[in-house]
């Protein structure tokens, strides 16, 4: 008698609901016992009007870090404020960011300036809001003759920044505050090297990369709506300059940034239209791809070793 019955109700008395779940194979066969195969709940309003004394609770997990995330979710346990990791591109793979270091002008056009994988941890906590960063970051590629420097701009202010760690940085070239953010910024600015030779066991392209492992922890957690997602802001500071900033097409720059080199040379960026970083050929400076990048050789136009470069970029 028993096998002839196909759904299961328990109840939530903290939620006030009934959980529903279903077993659609028929028990007296190949069943698995699951009951999973449908799963739905119930409201009732108000939750007393149903008798539910003879219906059984469900389980109440474990909950080690006591941040109502049960354990087998939880991959922080040890760490109440931290719940969930998200990874970008995804755990065990990079992406890559890459930049013709001569803006505003064209220049050769290479993308193997800089070249940086990336894997980024976005840390969330149990109200899904973000509570720490973790970069791994690679530099594969630097070509250019210049010392440029690379940073992370983040959707939040620098006065939310709790700590930065794992930074390389040894030329003066960004004035820090004590916690790791730069200094006259209303976004949350954090310098991650300032020789990217120092990146390579030798000068150029060839050099064998290193690795740097970046955490950046926050005072106040961030909704991810209004954080962003990987890889945020990511910009080059020029050999040096530091107002001479690339983004990404489209990307703002920062306070700090010398607007005078806005809308010169082959630069076509409007700041009034929030248009950034775009030739008058509608090309960028920088570009972002979310797995590891084949970049050019050196002094060859990325439009020949990609084909379709062009195309893809003036389509933005």
């Amino acid at each position: 008698m028993d096998k002839k019955k196909h759904n299961v109700i328990l109840k939530d008395a903290q939620r006030q609901l009934l959980l529903i779940g279903f077993e659609d194979i028929n028990r007296q066969g190949s069943s698995d016992e699951d009951f999973n195969d449908g799963i739905f709940y119930s409201t009732i309003s108000p939750y007393t009007a149903a008798n539910t004394d003879k219906i059984k609770p469900i389980d109440t997990p474990k909950d080690a870090g006591s941040d109502g995330v049960g354990d087998s979710l939880d991959e922080c346990l040890t760490y109440p404020t931290k719940a969930f990791n998200n990874y970008y591109p995804s755990k065990n793979s990079v992406g890559s960011v890459a930049y013709e270091d001569l803006w505003p002008n064209k220049g050769d056009y290479d993308f193997n300036d800089l070249v940086v994988d990336y894997n980024f941890n976005q840390v969330t906590n149990a109200d899904n809001k973000v509570v720490e960063v973790k970069a791994v970051l690679t530099v594969r590629a630097n070509s250019a003759a210049m010392k440029n420097e690379f940073s992370l701009q983040f959707n939040t202010t620098s006065s939310n920044v709790k700590s930065v760690t794992g930074q390389n940085l040894s030329n003066d070239v960004f004035a820090l505050n004590s916690k790791g953010t730069e200094v006259n910024q209303s976004k949350a600015v954090v310098p991650i090297f300032d020789d990217p030779f120092k990146g390579l066991n030798s000068s150029g392209s060839n050099g064998a990369p290193k690795t740097m492992k970046v955490k950046i922890e926050f005072i106040t957690p961030v909704s991810v709506s209004n954080f962003g997602t990987a890889p945020y802001n990511p910009f080059l500071v020029i050999g040096g300059v530091r107002g001479k900033e690339i983004h990404l097409a489209g990307s703002a720059p920062t306070d700090l940034a010398d607007k005078s080199k806005f809308g010169t040379a082959d630069d076509d960026s409007n700041l009034a239209a929030q248009k950034y970083y775009i030739s008058d050929e509608n090309l960028p400076w920088a570009i972002n791809i979310p797995l590891q990048f084949a970049y050019p050789l050196e002094k060859q136009d990325i439009t020949k070793a990609y084909l379709k470069f062009n195309q893809w970029a003036e389509s933005r």
